[in-house]
């Protein structure tokens, strides 16, 4: 099931299923509502599918804009961890909500000396509450996933400063934190050997599958939880194998298969 938030012609924002006649409503406008009401929520998806009524969507929201949580993860992709033992962690850092754009929206450089990347990633969305979940458990747990395009600011991480890498500020800036178009839930989407590609104006800058993940979903998530709550419509983005620069004007569509494309314009906010 293909799941979108929308706000519609009327104004109106929804929580619906896409189908190829628009967007079924299902009654709910907030995604983490959604998720929370678990069963119920989806029995009433599959109730709009079967009445055919659909909205059109004047604009698709990013899925969500209210995660408790966004945890974000590094040094998960083989090609940077040929020198790491297969036990080492991977690196985490969180996101605020503020930083999430939705497809379609500007991401804004903020200045004309910022350097920016992109990183295309997958997102996994929590379905129930987690704490210290085994790997073997630990698939039971997801509601579905979506993508990212988690944008960095270099120079907080490689820049001088007296007190060392400021990841927050690197990943944090308004708009670094495009999400979306769809969330699939997880009967419809295997995330092994998925493949995926980011494409800048209209060239394939990155092209690769998630077989490159060092940890498969279920260690990350037994990891994540071990020690911290995961609650449902928490995002975890499991890291990207490739960054590469992107600048005021540029066109960038990050799409994993059975997501869809999450489409940005850069632009500069001085303009």
């Amino acid at each position: 099931m293909h799941l979108v938030r929308c706000r519609t012609t009327k104004g109106d924002t929804v929580v619906g299923v896409r189908t190829p006649e628009g967007i079924a409503p299902t009654g709910y406008s907030d995604m983490v509502a959604f998720i929370l009401d678990g069963d119920t929520a989806l029995r009433a998806a599959e109730t709009a599918l079967r009445a055919g009524t659909t909205v059109t969507p004047e604009r698709i929201l990013a899925p969500m804009d209210n995660p408790g949580k966004m945890l974000f993860l590094g040094m998960t992709y083989d090609v940077f961890r040929q020198n790491v033992p297969i036990e080492q962690e991977p690196y985490v850092y969180a996101r605020v909500q503020s930083s999430i754009i939705g497809p379609g929206e500007a991401i804004r450089v903020p200045s004309p000396e910022a350097h920016l990347i992109y990183e295309g990633e997958l997102v996994v969305v929590i379905g129930k509450p987690m704490y210290r979940v085994s790997a073997e458990e630990a698939m039971d747990y997801v509601f579905g996933y979506t993508q990212s395009n988690d944008v960095t600011w270099t120079q907080w991480v490689h820049g001088t400063t007296n007190v060392g890498p400021q990841i927050c500020l690197s990943k944090n800036a308004d708009t670094f934190c495009p999400l979306g178009p769809d969330i699939v839930t997880v009967d419809d989407l295997d995330p092994v050997n998925l493949g995926f590609t980011v494409t800048v104006n209209g060239e394939i800058r990155t092209k690769a599958t998630t077989e490159g993940l060092a940890w498969n979903i279920a260690k990350i998530l037994e990891f994540l939880c071990h020690d911290m709550t995961l609650w449902p419509g928490d995002l975890i983005s499991t890291g990207t194998c490739e960054a590469k620069d992107i600048v005021a004007g540029d066109h960038v569509v990050v799409e994993f298969e059975g997501l869809g494309k999450l489409e940005n314009p850069v632009i500069g906010s001085w303009e």
